[in-house]
Parts: C-alpha cells; sequence; structure tokens
C-alpha cells in the first residue's frame, strides 16, 4: 500500500520534486503570484476604500446580470470569499498554482484555473434557476461566490486526469458531493462544477493525445514531465 502511495505521488508530483531537486524556482512564480494577490485583496477589503473597490470590482453574485459579472471576474478568482479562511485561501493558491505551473507551465495552468473559475461562477445563475432539490434557492442572489477555492479544485482535478490520477478526480468527486449533502449551499455546487470542469478539461486532452498517434499505429506514452510520446515501431527507431 505504502508502495502504491509512493508511485501515484511521484505520477502525479514527479516533475515538480525534480524541479525542488534541481532548485528551479523560475518554474514556480505562480504560486507566490496568486498568493500575494489573495493577500493584497484581504487586505484592501479590511479598509474602507478597499472595501468599496473589491465590492464593485472584484465580488460576483449570482443576482447581477451576466454583463455585470464579466469585468469582475479577473478579481474575483482572488477575492474574499465568505467561507474561505483568510490564511487557507493564501496557503492553496501559493501550492497548487505553484505545483500546476511546476508539471503543466504556466499557460495550461492560468487557463484551465480560468476557465474552472469563469464557468462555475457563471453556473451559478442556472443553480437559482433550478431551485430546490436539484438547484438552490432565491436567498442566494445577494451571495458572493466562492472565490479562490473553484479553480484550485478545477487544477487538481485536471492534473488528476493528465497524470493518469483517476482516483484523485474520484476523491474530490466525493468530498464535493458530500459537501454539498451536508451545507447544501451555493458555494459546494460550484466546487463540484470546478472539479467537473477541471476533469473533463484533463479528458479532453488526454483524447485528443490519443488521436494524434503515430500514422504507422504505434501507441502513445508519456514521461514524467507531462510530454506525449510516439513510441516507434520495432525496428524503426527514429520517432518520437
Amino acid at each position: 500500500m505504502i508502495r502504491w502511495v509512493g508511485a501515484e505521488l511521484q505520477r502525479v508530483f514527479g516533475p515538480a520534486v525534480g524541479a525542488v531537486r534541481c532548485r528551479q524556482w523560475y518554474r514556480f512564480w505562480l504560486g507566490p503570484a496568486a498568493s500575494l494577490m489573495v493577500i493584497a485583496l484581504g487586505c484592501a477589503y479590511r479598509t474602507p476604500a478597499g472595501h468599496a473597490f473589491i465590492e464593485a470590482y472584484a465580488i460576483t453574485r449570482p443576482g447581477e446580470d451576466w454583463s455585470t459579472v464579466a469585468p469582475r471576474l479577473p478579481l474575483s478568482m482572488f477575492a474574499p470569499a465568505a467561507l474561505l479562511p483568510f490564511w487557507f485561501a493564501i496557503v492553496q493558491v501559493g501550492v497548487v498554482y505553484g505545483l500546476a505551473q511546476a508539471i503543466l507551465g504556466w499557460r495550461r495552468t492560468v487557463a484551465v484555473a480560468v476557465i474552472g473559475h469563469v464557468l462555475a461562477t457563471y453556473s451559478a445563475h442556472l443553480w437559482i434557476l433550478l431551485g430546490r432539490p436539484l438547484g438552490v434557492g432565491h436567498r442566494y442572489d445577494s451571495f458572493g461566490d466562492a472565490g479562490p477555492s473553484v479553480a484550485v479544485v478545477a487544477l487538481v482535478a485536471y492534473l488528476g486526469l493528465v497524470r493518469g490520477a483517476g482516483w484523485l478526480v474520484g476523491a474530490l468527486v466525493a468530498y464535493d458531493i458530500t459537501e454539498v449533502a451536508i451545507f447544501n449551499g451555493l458555494s459546494q455546487r460550484e466546487h463540484l462544477v470546478g472539479v467537473v470542469v477541471g476533469a473533463l478539461c484533463g479528458g479532453a486532452e488526454r483524447l485528443a493525445a490519443r488521436i494524434r498517434r503515430d500514422p504507422s499505429g504505434g501507441p502513445l506514452s508519456v514521461t514524467t514531465s507531462g510530454e506525449v510520446l510516439l513510441q516507434a515501431p520495432a525496428g524503426d527507431h527514429n520517432l518520437r
């Protein structure tokens, strides 16, 4: 069991561990940058002028129309969330964004985080339209959305799929379903949407990698850094 856990952790986090061993700290800059954004917005929120600014440009609410929400989306990825402790928001974005960058590169990390956050934020309107029992009531119209955590769970789910660790996605889904069952609120449903979006993005990437296979039918392999390689047929050592 211990060997299996070690092998699975190596499968998911191997490239990040390699970067630490080689002291390639530049591969982790996105984590500290995201944490600094959370700190800046969280501290600003505690001042009168900063509070007004964040309410106007960083907090999204389901009751607002979509055109009002759109300009707030970039900052809302780092804005304070009512149910998310400040210190935990700092830690989770720092760790997950940093690890994801080391494994995926900063472009894919930002793309998955943004897609997960945007779709989960807009899903709030649909959860309210659905109403109980699948959705939530209109009392959530004025609630602030889930904040930084949705992008984080989307990234973890994406990592689980592209690194071949389906158990990680399963654990996230089980946790979020339990969270919905216990708290039965809007943020918990947005977290679940984030996990599903991340998993779908990861699944789409794996499917695309399978489609881009060797014309001769050679199977695909994946390196520890996540690079998809083409295995050459027997007798041909020039394909890569």
